[in-house]
């Protein structure tokens, strides 16, 4: 069997398929040029999530230190509080020896009335 050649394109085909073509390189470079817009858009929204992330992990470093200094001091207030308490009570302590002392002093005054 011979192969029976091709007939060739008439030029108003040819011209057509060139349309054809072009046209579709002309699409797909507008598609390409539409996906990178769209990649440096969704580039500025991450940029735009992370500045915000960052302001966000500012506002939580802050609080933390807030809270930090909160905290020591509330210690500190308790810690003063509690040598207070710890005055009073040993003045107290004293005092109920002091007046014990002072009764057994009368007693033994009265004692000798």
């Amino acid at each position: 069997m011979s192969a029976k050649p091709k007939p060739k394109p008439q030029p108003t085909e040819i011209n057509h398929i060139r349309n054809t073509l072009a046209d579709l390189i002309d699409g797909l470079g507008q598609t390409r040029s539409e996906m990178h817009q769209r990649f440096d858009q969704q580039d500025k929204r991450f940029d735009q999530q992370d500045k915000r992330f960052d302001q966000q992990d500012k506002r939580f470093d802050q609080q933390d230190k807030r809270f930090d200094q909160q905290s020591k001091e509330i210690r500190e207030r308790f810690d003063q509080q509690d040598k207070r308490l710890d005055q009073q009570s040993r003045h107290l302590d004293q005092q109920g020896s002091d007046i014990a002392t002072i009764k057994e002093m009368l007693q033994v005054l009265l004692s000798r009335q």
